[in-house]
């Protein structure tokens, strides 16, 4: 009976929201965002849109995603969805790709300012209708900010 309760006991399965957008990988390696670069002419996006707006291709290549950016624009969020814990802090992050990803931050209120070295991190970002947390990518602080490129 105490194997049964144990089963029962058991962690619940971590939700992931779109699965197809972060890599978490199994080897303990960190985790990264999934760019996806058309295979006809080169056009990088976040998330994959289908099919390609430069070229109407439908074949894209998987591309790792820097983990690093900068905060191009933030703001605190008081009154929020159902579901979201408030108050809480969303931002547009540039990532060195060319890419500009609107994400969670992960932070104190009042903590962050434009032009910011982020970096990538997993944590939950709002509750499913079962009270269970949904985790997905954020961005927090960087702690070593990343070098300037000329």
């Amino acid at each position: 009976m105490s194997s049964e309760k144990k089963k029962k006991e058991k962690e619940p399965d971590i939700t992931f929201f779109h699965p197809d957008l972060l890599e978490i990988p199994q080897d303990g390696s960190l985790p990264y965002l999934k760019g996806y670069r058309c295979t006809r002419c080169g056009q990088l996006d976040f998330p994959k849109l289908n099919p390609c707006p430069g070229c109407w291709g439908e074949e894209f290549d998987m591309i790792p995603l820097s983990r690093q950016g900068k905060l191009y624009s933030f703001a605190d969020i008081h009154i929020g969805q159902p579901g979201m814990n408030t108050p809480y802090i969303v931002g547009y992050v540039d990532l060195p790709e060319n890419i500009r990803i609107f994400a969670q931050l992960e932070g104190e209120l009042g903590s962050f300012c434009c032009d910011q070295a982020v970096e990538l991190t997993v944590g939950p970002i709002r509750m499913n209708q079962d009270g269970l947390p949904i985790t997905s990518y954020k961005f927090k602080k960087a702690a070593v900010p990343e070098e300037r490129k000329p």
